[in-house]
C-alpha cells in the first residue's frame, strides 16, 4: 500500500457500518502473507472473525482466506454475488503500530501483476467492475514485515479487536 497517510483512523467506523447496513450480501476476504510478521493481520482477523461468527449470518455472509493471492478468491465471490467486499490487509499508513483505517482506492498501490499475484488495486477495480459491488479495504498499520518475524502484539490485539468489532456489526448492523 502505498504511504499516503490516509484522514483520520477513528472515521473508518460510521462509514462502515453504512455499508454494512445497506448491503444484503457481504464478503469478507482476510489478505496476507503469515511468514511475514505483521503482514499476517488481514488473515488473522478473517480468522478470528470466522471463530467468532459461527454460523451467524450464513446467507448474508462469507470470509474468505485470501492469503498473498486474493485474485483466487473471485470466483468464489462472484459465486456469492455479494454488495459489498471487505478487504483485510496490513497497510502502511503512518499511524502508529495496530491502527485500523479505510485505505483509499489513492492509497492502495498499484504495483502491476506477475505470473503469481495481482496488486490490490487491480483486484479492488476488478471485483467493482465486474461485480458490481462496492469493496473497502481495512487496512491495519503493521511495525514489522519481515520474512520469518512474528506478528507483533499490538497487531495482534487490534486484529481480535476489529474481528469483535465487525462481527458485532454484522450481526447487529443498526445497534
Amino acid at each position: 500500500m502505498k504511504k499516503d497517510r490516509p484522514s483520520s483512523p477513528a472515521a473508518w467506523k460510521g462509514p462502515f457500518r453504512k455499508e454494512i447496513i445497506s448491503a444484503r450480501r457481504i464478503v469478507v476476504l482476510g489478505v496476507g502473507n503469515p511468514a511475514k510478521g505483521d503482514d499476517a493481520a488481514g488473515i488473522l482477523c478473517a480468522q478470528e472473525l470466522k471463530k467468532l461468527m459461527g454460523g451467524k449470518a450464513r446467507s448474508r455472509l462469507k470470509i474468505l482466506l485470501g492469503y498473498e493471492t486474493p485474485e483466487n478468491t473471485t470466483g468464489e465471490i462472484r459465486k456469492f454475488r455479494p454488495d459489498l467486499v471487505l478487504i483485510l490487509d496490513a497497510a502502511q499508513s503512518g499511524y502508529k503500530p495496530g491502527t485500523v483505517f479505510i485505505a483509499g482506492k489513492n492509497q492502495i498501490e498499484d504495483d502491476g501483476a506477475s505470473t503469481h499475484t495481482i496488486s490490490l488495486a487491480l483486484l479492488v477495480a476488478y471485483l467493482e467492475e465486474t461485480i458490481g459491488c462496492k469493496v473497502m479495504v481495512l487496512g491495519i498499520q503493521p511495525i514489522n514485515l519481515g520474512l520469518g518475524e512474528k506478528v507483533s502484539l499490538p497487531v495482534k490485539k487490534n486484529a481480535k479487536r476489529l474481528a469483535a468489532y465487525l462481527a458485532h456489526v454484522l450481526v447487529n448492523p443498526k445497534v
